[in-house]
């Protein structure tokens, strides 16, 4: 029994170390295949051109090995940022030492200081043209696991020469790759418009008009993260509410004021208000440029519920006259302003600043019209055009007040009221009561709707959810509704988008070329060491059978 054991193990034993024990070692390993690779959304920078000038992002695709902000060596590598630690200065000190791209990690835990250095830092970043890919992600339970192996790695380069070798044979690193083309400019890209209008009592021609203005599209550093739940919502928001309750006014024969009332929820609303230009361009085209002059007054809306704001400015280019509608109307807000109680310290102001004609862009969507000598107005609740959340993905629903943008609404609504009958700035009755009060609900529920998804005018077409919402309840008040496509023209374009706006990012261990050496090194050392064992495994069994041998007859 014991020579038939001994003879199935010479014949069979070599072959299993050399196939079933490499096995067993990649079985116990305790590298999980569940690790070996993560893949998640990121979202490309803004890359447009406006009026000639290039912006954002020029470039898309990423494959590199990843590192953190504190590793010593960047160069040709994709740095992961925090969005918490990103500073201007320290943004600009990456871009010194190299970088083949950047990816920026948003957390859902930001305190108020640090959005506030975010939302700052966006607009500084929005000012860079940049060469190599920008991409933002949230942070997920995977981007976490990942940036902490890549920062314990990072760590990991300091100490000793030995150390480092050895550390570079154990440290666990990260391939990023983006699957993405070249970025192609979109030559055809349409922005959309959506315009009605109530007719006044008389003869439509010859009647006084107001226009209702507020763009409704979102802008941030990374479009398909940017929903615009202040600057690009609640004005449109507004918009709706105004319409609602005009509607009911101009539907009552009774009530039907003798004033023409247009509404525009305009396009590529951060892209220097290109949908305030067609709209102009239109009117002045389609009826003769006099006819614009029926129009006594364009009020543009935006940003009304800032969270931390207790005033509404009227921005204005040119301080109006005192027998202008402009001005009648900033006295009807003084006035409702004082009567709304639970709210005394409440105010009013108007902020005059001057059209830079020979800046890129204009500040405000009034100063598309006064350009043309229109009596304009912006009302927002923020003081400077420069405020930086304007433009910031972080412009969420969570900066916004509901109770302020309810008041902002009720306001301006019922100095409007009072603009269209032309009551006495002396009366102080109530006018919002019944059907004719802001519904919160309702302006709840649309700026859930609006601030819930990204809005970036370069997806923004006729057949987009939201256009097609925006239009369809605007058709429910006012009169006329329509829905205007337009692109830039070919020829001297003054705007032009980019595709590619976000991508699948996969993020796959690496190791280092002095871990590859090791395990070179070992596999030659285990050929070797089992080479000599099989050449002298017959000499080994009849060692290991004479020993039992001995110990039997012993």
């Amino acid at each position: 029994m014991l020579e038939e054991a001994f003879e199935a193990i010479r014949s069979g034993f070599p072959l299993v170390l050399l196939a079933v024990v490499p096995a067993m070692v990649l079985i116990i390993s305790p590298i999980a295949v569940v690790d070996a690779a993560h893949e998640f959304t990121v979202y490309r920078m803004q890359q447009y051109d406006l009026q000639g000038n290039s912006y954002g992002c020029k470039s898309a695709a990423i494959s590199a090995e990843a590192r953190t902000i504190d590793s010593s060596s960047i160069a040709r590598k994709c740095v992961l940022l925090r969005a918490d630690e990103v500073a201007h200065g320290k943004y600009l000190e990456v871009l010194d030492r190299g970088p083949s791209s950047v990816v920026i990690l948003l957390q859902s835990n930001m305190s108020k200081e640090e959005v506030q250095r975010f939302i700052s830092f966006e607009a500084e970043l929005l000012a860079l043209e940049s060469n190599i890919p920008v991409y933002f992600a949230y942070e997920n339970e995977d981007l976490k696991d990942v940036y902490s192996r890549v920062s314990h790695s990072t760590k990991q380069e300091s100490g000793s020469a030995l150390q480092a070798v050895v550390d570079s044979a154990t440290s666990v690193g990260y391939q990023l790759v983006t699957v993405s083309p070249q970025n192609k400019a979109l030559p055809d890209q349409k922005l959309v418009n959506i315009q009605g209008v109530l007719h006044g009592l008389g003869v439509e021609d010859q009647l006084p008009a107001i226009v209702l203005v507020a763009h409704y599209d979102s802008f941030g550093v990374a479009p398909m993260l940017s929903t615009g739940a202040n600057s690009g919502s609640t004005g449109a928001v507004a918009m709706l509410e105004i319409a609602r309750i005009l509607g009911k006014l101009y539907s009552n024969s009774r009530t039907h004021p003798r004033y023409n009332v247009l509404f525009l929820l305009s396009g590529g609303g951060k892209f220097n208000y290109q949908g305030s230009r067609k709209w102009i361009e239109d009117a002045a085209d389609t009826t003769g440029s006099s006819s614009l002059s029926n129009t006594k007054l364009v009020l543009c809306m935006e940003a009304l519920g800032s969270e931390d704001s207790k005033s509404l400015q009227m921005h204005v280019s040119k301080p109006p006259s005192s027998n202008s509608v402009a001005h009648s109307m900033y006295s009807y807000m003084e006035k409702v302003r004082l009567a709304v109680e639970s709210h005394p310290d409440y105010e009013m102001s108007m902020v005059h600043k001057k059209i830079r004609l020979s800046s890129d862009s204009l500040s405000w969507e009034h100063e598309r019209f006064s350009i043309r000598r229109l009596h304009a107005a912006t009302l927002s609740s923020l003081a400077e055009h420069t405020d930086p959340a304007r433009r910031s993905i972080l412009d969420t629903k969570d900066q916004v007040s509901v109770d302020n943008l309810v008041r902002n609404i009720g306001i301006i609504t019922d100095s409007l009221i009072r603009q269209l009958y032309n009551i006495s700035h002396n009366d102080t009755f109530d006018l919002m009561t019944g059907d004719l009060s802001v519904q919160r609900d309702k302006v709840q529920s649309w700026l859930e709707f609006l601030s819930s998804q990204a809005r970036p005018a370069q997806v923004m077409g006729e057949d987009h959810a939201v256009v097609t919402a925006l239009a369809t309840e605007l058709s429910n008040h006012v009169r006329g509704v329509q829905k205007v496509a337009f692109k830039a023209d070919k020829r001297d374009p003054e705007f032009m988008f980019y595709d590619g706006l976000s991508f699948q990012m996969s993020a796959s261990i690496v190791r280092s070329a002095v871990f590859d050496l090791y395990v070179t090194v070992l596999v030659a050392g285990y050929i070797t060491t089992i080479y000599f064992f099989v050449m002298k495994f017959n000499l080994f069994l009849s060692m290991v059978k004479k020993s039992l041998l001995c110990a039997q007859n012993a």
